[in-house]
């Protein structure tokens, strides 16, 4: 689906046109191939950028080709309960701005939708960094939820059972993928300020020195989160292996002292001679002597915490 928004600064808002217009954003999601060679053979983009920007892996990062920037980015997605991170390009001309990705970004929806009165098209470097924000609050909002969740995990650790620890190893996933797409982003946002691919005032830098700074704090939370999850695993892993310790323990224990009378009974058992097999009372002394030893033995494995 291809979309075109248009205002500029005599507009009141931001409004859906029917056509291309100069000065305009193109937003294309979920495009389909006669889309793509639309975009390719009406605004000369480059067929192989474009092809990448639906690659499942790409990583961000910044091409200028024919005095377009194309620039890739990755923002956090969640589709049937699974969170991940999806390449969005953003295409900055002189004549437009492309927003084209794969699938529909629930932020750039609202962003479009609810933020008409903040967003002028025609002012592309303002525009790319409102949407850089945009994503680096998507990030935020779903690494605090993961933070939340491991948080309240430490302080149970004797309540998480093994479906929680499945849990915890895909948030895991979840935030090394962040990760490696957040120093990515950041090594995006130096290469902008390094080459000037975009016309960048004092104003302009200030912003991309407050997203890195962001950036790097949400770097923070998800490596200690994912730390978090390291010891959280750790620690389930010693406990479980104490608890089984301790019923290989009370098993070994029970097994000794179930066997004491059935050694006992086995040597009478044995067609020999043996003390005690003239007097009535043998059963007796036999079974008093096996319980004697059975508490015993109980005692020395209670004194060695055995028991």
């Amino acid at each position: 689906m291809i979309a075109y928004y248009l205002r500029t600064l005599q507009d009141k808002v931001l409004k859906e046109i029917p056509e291309f217009a100069k000065g305009c954003l193109i937003y294309c999601k979920e495009p389909t191939k006669e889309e793509m060679k639309f975009l390719k053979n009406k605004f000369l983009l480059n067929e192989n950028l474009l092809r990448d920007a639906l690659d499942f892996y790409e990583m961000p990062r910044v091409e200028e080709i024919e005095r377009k920037v194309y620039i890739f980015l990755r923002a956090p997605f969640r589709e049937n309960g699974g969170i991940f991170t999806l390449p969005l390009l953003i295409v900055v001309s002189q004549e437009f701005f492309l927003l084209f990705s794969q699938t529909s970004f629930s932020f750039l929806e609202e962003f479009l939708e609810k933020e008409k009165y903040l967003i002028f098209t025609t002012q592309k470097t303002k525009l790319f960094l409102q949407i850089l924000s945009k994503i680096c609050e998507a990030f935020k909002t779903t690494i605090l939820q993961i933070n939340k969740e491991i948080k309240r995990a430490v302080f149970e650790l004797k309540k998480i059972e093994e479906k929680e620890i499945k849990e915890f190893i895909k948030f895991e996933v979840i935030l090394q993928d962040f990760l490696s797409t957040l120093v990515a982003t950041k090594v995006v946002l130096a290469t902008i300020l390094q080459r000037q691919h975009l016309e960048l005032f004092p104003a302009d830098k200030e912003l991309i020195d407050d997203l890195v700074l962001e950036i790097s704090q949400l770097e923070e939370i998800s490596k200690s989160s994912v730390k978090n999850i390291i010891n959280l695993r750790e620690g389930h892993e010693i406990i479980f292996t104490n608890m089984v310790n301790k019923v290989i323990k009370i098993l070994t224990a029970y097994t000794i002292l179930v066997s004491i009378p059935t050694i006992l009974a086995s040597l009478y058992g044995m067609n020999v001679k043996l003390p005690l097999e003239e007097n009535k009372f043998a059963f007796f002394i036999v079974l008093f002597v096996s319980l004697f030893l059975m508490l015993f033995v109980a005692l020395i494995f209670r004194w060695k915490k055995w028991l």
